[in-house]
């Protein structure tokens, strides 16, 4: 019973664009008979809305050319240099123990591990990136 109470409200909630929209109506009963129809429909929709990210993202995320780049990096901090080669130095250091695969390597990287979990930053070549940037 309240099963059937459930899906008749339901029914009144869904019927809106069903009463509101015989265009709607229209494209429910054609794909409901012709599945070309359906297939096209749901590329059609998939194709708009691919479109519509398209147009966002192109629009709000202007592409910059190289002078714009190099100047935006001309006006940045002190900081954001700073952090730029901690973690290039980080990602040189972890990308040569990746391609070391002896066994100080391991127990190297087992030493970084625990390293990392006790709170401690070893991502350069002597251990500790703070120590190496004057950082206390």
């Amino acid at each position: 019973d309240s099963l059937s109470l459930f899906l008749r409200r339901r029914r009144r909630r869904m019927s809106f664009i069903w009463e509101a929209s015989p265009l709607w109506r229209t494209i429910v009963r054609s794909t409901r008979d012709s599945r070309p129809l359906f297939f096209t429909f749901i590329a059609s929709t998939f194709g708009a809305s691919t479109l519509l990210w398209y147009g966002t993202q192109k629009f709000t995320n202007p592409q910059l050319d190289a002078h714009a780049v190099a100047k935006l990096r001309a006006k940045s901090g002190l900081d954001a240099r700073v952090v730029s080669d901690v973690n290039k130095q980080r990602l040189g250091v972890l990308l040569k123990e990746f391609s070391q695969r002896d066994g100080a390597s391991l127990e190297k990287q087992e030493k970084r591990w625990r390293d990392a979990l006790d709170g401690r930053t070893t991502g350069d070549k002597d251990g500790t990136t703070k120590r190496h940037f004057g950082w206390k």
